[in-house]
């Protein structure tokens, strides 16, 4: 018994590492959107959060962009269809270019926010990692539980109980594991 909880305590100090990692990691996206969270994978779902918003903000002003160099591009070609005189019509057909530069830059930009996708999609299976590890662990201590000769039949029960609290939720929080394990003496 005390081989299995060595173990067990084992497993949530490496858990907790990681964690602690993944804190390190996302403490200066932290800092620059000012996110504070109560574990990595709340600061994890900020972070996420933050940089969908972001760049919605940025696309919808790509869009207006992309809108007016639409006008440009259709004022200049009726300018352009009016036959001005040689000047004006070099000036305008260098408009008209640069304009065209414009759209297709445009168009590469919104190609590279694809990157914001796969980023959280990343960031989404972390979290699921980390949860799914601790769903393993908490089974892992309430196997523990049972097999113990250590407690009451009572102590038991309300710990079977919190444990399953734990397991059904969608959200296991690190204060929650903590407190438990401290009342199972891990």
């Amino acid at each position: 018994m005390e081989d299995l909880k060595q173990v067990i305590k084992t497993i949530i100090e490496e858990v907790k590492t990681l964690e602690e990692k993944i804190d390190e990691t996302t403490k200066k996206a932290q800092e620059i959107t000012q996110i504070v969270g109560p574990s990595a994978t709340e600061s994890l779902r900020e972070v996420i959060k933050f940089t969908e918003e972001s760049s919605n903000k940025i696309i919808s002003e790509i869009d207006k962009v992309e809108e007016n160099c639409k006008i440009i591009d259709k004022e200049v070609s009726e300018l352009l269809a009016l036959n001005p005189i040689n000047s004006i019509k070099e000036k305008l057909s260098i408009i008209k270019e640069k304009n065209t530069e414009n759209m297709n830059i445009l168009i590469k930009v919104y190609e590279l926010f694809s990157f914001q996708d796969l980023s959280s999609q990343q960031i989404k299976e972390v979290i699921n990692i980390l949860e799914e590890t601790k769903k393993h662990l908490l089974g892992i201590a309430m196997a523990s539980i049972e097999a113990s000769g250590e407690l009451s039949n009572e102590q038991k029960k309300v710990i079977s109980g919190k444990v399953y609290e734990f397991l059904t939720g969608d959200r296991i929080f690190q204060e929650d594991v903590d407190k438990l394990l401290e009342e199972l003496g891990l």
